[in-house]
């Protein structure tokens, strides 16, 4: 029998019989922050801000700077809403570089007030004489919604910047998160270490970041290197090959994760030969889409209404031989995301086939238009699902992977 074990609670599975269909099992996993120590073994690459010499009008105070050429920067991390985290590189009297890092910690649009700057580390790295600019250990309290209640996690980053040889002031800045979230699963009687990476470093776990399962009793830099993760998207292996393990669900602040469990069809060698010979363009590696997620065939597509309003769209819905949910996209021809979305996206095979139950109509996006101003969007791509009533049930802005949009779909048929 297969025991797969998390924390205090067991759940025993049925014995696997020859020919027997494919099992699968879920089970949910709570996961610690795990935060390395003076040396820096997180997983997650950087994410790019410009930097700016203009004070930010919005901000209302500015701190007495030292420096004569102040920079400034801003960052959306979580499920940031509103006010960015602003902040301001300035130089200590003697400094070279800028070595010290203000921070509005607690989003009020003040930056005197949010305690001591950081200072930095600088190092020479590379064989050019790049040097990095290093600011440790910057914890933020980042907003997450839990049960319709908001709470606050702990997050720390690391914000650096690289300098070539020669230059004194940076172009851009860059945050990355020092830590990750971990637990562990017992299969078979066999214990895993289970780490989940804020891969992109955007304050929040998802579908488009990476983790590792290794067996327990391996080296703690074998869990801690970047080498041994992978996307969501891939599978991991019991390390008998019996069983394939997804990270099916993860909860935005890192929390928990439901974990789906089930009988090994192929060998993680084969998956991952099988996953070569699936050619990407450039493109679709960059977003991390499935290689192996089957496309709709070329016949089987969304049925878009085309250049009619919100009201047309819903009178369809309504109508007694039809009575349908309808889906808004609001888009334009000068939005990049939204191109993506059309190439990617809804040429997926679930997602076409989800899009059935509802009434799709694309509406071009006009900032002044009477239906983005009733529905209050701000920006393309926006998806938004309303019932047969008109009432809003679901809403989203920006690019989701075939996946995600999937998975935002069924959320809203129930």
């Amino acid at each position: 029998m297969l025991k797969v074990r998390e924390g205090i609670s067991v759940l025993v599975l049925a014995a696997l019989c020859t020919g027997a269909p494919e099992e699968i099992h879920e089970v949910e996993i709570a996961l610690k922050a795990g935060v390395p120590g003076e040396t820096r073994l997180g997983y997650s690459s950087g994410r790019r801000m410009e930097v700016e010499s203009t004070v930010p009008r919005f901000l209302f105070e500015i701190p007495e700077l030292k420096a004569k050429d102040p920079l400034f920067f801003r960052i959306s991390l979580g499920e940031t809403k509103g006010v960015p985290f602003y902040g301001a590189l300035d130089r200590t009297p003697a400094g070279i570089y800028h070595d010290l890092l203000h921070i509005d910690k607690n989003r009020d649009l003040d930056l005197t007030n949010d305690g001591d700057p950081v200072p930095a580390r600088v190092r020479t790295i590379w064989t050019d004489e790049t040097k990095v600019v290093e600011f440790l250990n910057v914890t933020l309290d980042l907003p997450y919604t839990v049960d319709g209640k908001e709470h606050k996690e702990p997050y720390t980053c690391v914000f650096f910047f690289f300098l070539e040889k020669g230059k004194k002031v940076p172009t851009a800045l860059q945050v990355e998160r020092d830590g990750w979230r971990e637990g562990m699963l017992t299969i078979d009687g066999k214990l895993y270490a289970i780490a989940l990476v804020d891969d992109d470093s955007d304050g929040q776990y998802s579908s488009s970041d990476a983790w590792v399962m290794v067996p327990a009793r391996a080296e703690r830099k074998r869990f801690l290197h970047r080498d041994n993760t992978r996307t969501m998207l891939y599978p991991a292996w019991s390390e008998d090959q019996k069983w394939t393990v997804d990270v099916k669900k993860v909860d935005p602040a890192g929390r928990s994760a439901t974990l789906r469990i089930r009988t090994a069809r192929e060998t993680e060698r084969d998956y991952f030969v099988r996953v070569a010979r699936q050619r990407q363009t450039p493109d679709e590696r960059q977003l991390k889409l499935d290689p192996l997620r089957p496309k709709a065939d070329a016949t089987n597509k969304v049925d878009w209404i085309e250049n009619k309003d919100v009201k047309y769209a819903r009178d369809i819905g309504n109508s007694p031989n039809v009575s349908k949910r309808v889906l808004l996209d609001f888009t334009s021809r000068t939005c990049p995301w939204c191109a993506k979305m059309y190439q990617y996206t809804f040429r997926d095979r679930e997602v076409v086939q989800l899009s059935k139950r509802f009434v799709c109509a694309k509406i071009p996006f006009k900032a002044n238009g009477p239906d983005a101003k009733k529905y209050n969007v701000e920006g393309t791509p926006t998806y938004i699902v309303l019932d047969l009533n008109g009432a809003e049930i679901a809403r989203h802005q920006g690019f989701l992977r075939p996946t995600e949009f999937a998975a935002w779909l069924k959320s809203a048929t129930r």
